[in-house]
């Protein structure tokens, strides 16, 4: 589009305005060139940006929206920056519980961004929360356009999954008939087995399973000694091995007697069990939250994970941090987290590195064995979780420490009363030590939640017990255990998180503006970014 000098010389000027934070005189100069020139997409992405800029965001997404299919850097720049200040201003609207403001963002970021799951997903909750059926409805139908299996979408239409693809039978047949290198078969039979466990399990499925089990079993696969091929011939074997079908079909095996524990609040007061509950009433403590680690995790995130549920927790609650081998100094390890509250109480046990590092544990190459017993270090709150529902009869949000909350919980404690366990199921995952992520769980004190939690201890304690571990046995565990739910309880009550609200089963490397209630900062994630953040624990802190 051609323009004059004097027209030139004015957009110029909008946008050094811009630039300079002057945004309203910015739009006063866009608004009157878009009177001679409405069609200019360069003035609308100006008159975008000048609206932002002021605070008007919703008008800034429409405008934006407008533009969507001209393209280029400078418009998904400014998506970027909008829906940024859009994201914050949602989350703002939810923790205040304000879901018919936050559904406004929702619906304008969804409608931006059509093709964003979250976004979507984030409009569907709202509407859904709002008792807007046939809006709701619409925003489910485009959420399992993008995708299919979304457990809450298909709930809330009355569908089921459909099934995955490739067709799982010629999956099976491929695996069982390959005449590929040795190596590649075994991948194979892994991975068609993964498919199986990830669905509900069938008579036919248990036959199939059964064959890939006994042909990977019998599989010779010849590697040099140290190189990278044995590391992945260990790592498909031990993922194969760990997948106990007598045990996941039989009785709910009996826990052994409870390992020692000592307990203290972080002001002091040593506790036992009785003393533990006697606090939790004291409190009126309606949920827990539970997290396990070493001393080293323990120094590096605990701090961070317990004011962020004391900052936005909305229900009274009572916080258990655990230190893996930490019996004998929880007074210092308390000090150094710091947290003066009678809300927090650590809890620690007598484990011994050195010992459990005779149980090699194993990821993918190239990480190949781990220098520490991470395995055990995962596995420990699943293994204490049981004693702990049994003796406090509350719910329990169990998690990674390096986890933090973000949003109060009331909602969802309602939500999900009449489960036994809540997972985080990472449906777009055929993999089954990656399908249930770990990083959350929520139990109630129900006969259901005591089934899986006697199961998920003693699977636990005898993989923990053998010479070598899959380093992701904690997500075998958690699908074995759900298949051995559902084979021994008639109808148990199964409830899954909201991937695209309640946890983020993607990764962020530092801390941004998010939808999610809890936010796990994985491995690596940028600690720097949370201090002096108001938003990851308010301005006070």
């Amino acid at each position: 589009m051609s323009r004059g000098p004097k027209t030139a010389r004015l957009i110029s000027l909008a946008q050094a305005l811009n630039g300079e934070g002057r945004h309203g005189d910015a739009l006063a100069i866009v608004e009157y060139l878009l009177t001679v020139s409405p069609g200019d997409a360069e003035l609308r992405l100006e008159e975008a940006r000048a609206l932002g800029g002021q605070g008007d965001i919703l008008a800034a997404l429409e405008r934006l929206r407008g533009l969507r299919d001209i393209g280029g850097e400078a418009l998904l720049a400014e998506i970027r920056v909008q829906s940024l200040a859009a994201i914050e201003r949602f989350n703002a609207h939810l923790e205040a519980g304000e879901v018919e403001a936050a559904e406004t963002y929702a619906s304008a970021l969804a409608a931006l961004m059509p093709q964003n799951p979250a976004m979507v997903a984030a409009a569907f909750s709202c509407n859904q929360a709002l008792e807007r059926p046939e809006i709701a409805a619409a925003y489910a139908h485009a959420l399992l356009a993008l995708v299919p299996d979304h457990p809450q979408a298909l709930a809330y239409l009355g569908l089921e999954a459909t099934p995955a693809e490739p067709d799982l039978d010629q999956l099976v047949a491929a695996a069982l008939a390959s005449d590929q290198n040795p190596l590649l078969k075994l991948r194979d039979l892994h991975d068609a087995a993964s498919r199986i466990l990830c669905r509900p399990l069938t008579d036919e499925g248990l036959d199939q399973l059964r064959l890939l089990l006994a042909a990977a079993r019998d599989l010779e696969v010849p590697v040099d000694p140290g190189s990278e091929w044995e590391g992945w011939e260990r790592h498909y074997r031990l993922l194969m091995s760990a997948v106990d079908l007598d045990m996941v079909l039989g009785p709910t095996p009996q826990p052994g007697p409870e390992a020692d524990l000592e307990c203290r609040s972080a002001k002091g007061e040593v506790l036992d069990w009785a003393g533990l509950r006697a606090h939790a009433d004291r409190l009126g403590a309606r949920c827990v939250f539970f997290a396990a680690a070493d001393e080293a995790y323990v120094d590096l995130y605990a701090r961070w994970y317990a004011l962020s549920v004391l900052k936005y927790g909305d229900v009274p609650a009572l916080i258990v941090v655990h230190v893996i081998g930490g019996m004998g100094k929880l007074a210092e390890v308390a000090a150094r987290v710091g947290i003066d509250d009678d809300r927090l109480v650590f809890a620690a046990d007598t484990f011994d590195a050195t010992k459990a590092l005779a149980t090699g544990c194993f990821d993918a190459p190239p990480k190949g064995r781990a220098e520490k017993p991470i395995a055990h270090y995962q596995c420990v709150r699943f293994i204490r979780l049981g004693a702990l529902l049994a003796h406090l009869e509350r719910p329990v949000f169990v998690s990674d420490i390096d986890l933090i909350l973000q949003r109060g919980v009331a909602d969802l404690l309602d939500r999900t009363a009449g489960a036994d366990v809540v997972f985080n199921e990472n449906t777009e995952n055929w993999n089954a030590g990656s399908r249930l992520t770990a990083n959350l769980l929520q139990v109630n004190p129900t006969p259901g939640a005591r089934t899986l939690l006697a199961f998920l201890r003693v699977y636990l304690e005898r993989a923990l017990s053998g010479p070598a571990v899959t380093r992701w046995i904690d997500q075998v565990a958690l699908i074995l255990a759900r298949h051995h739910l559902l084979t021994r309880l008639e109808a148990p009550a199964i409830d899954y998180f909201d991937t695209s609200s309640d946890i983020n089963n993607v990764m962020y490397p530092s801390y941004q503006a998010h939808p999610f209630r809890f936010l796990s900062l994985f491995h690596g994630f940028d600690t720097s970014s949370l201090e002096g953040d108001p938003r990851v624990l308010g301005a006070e802190t």
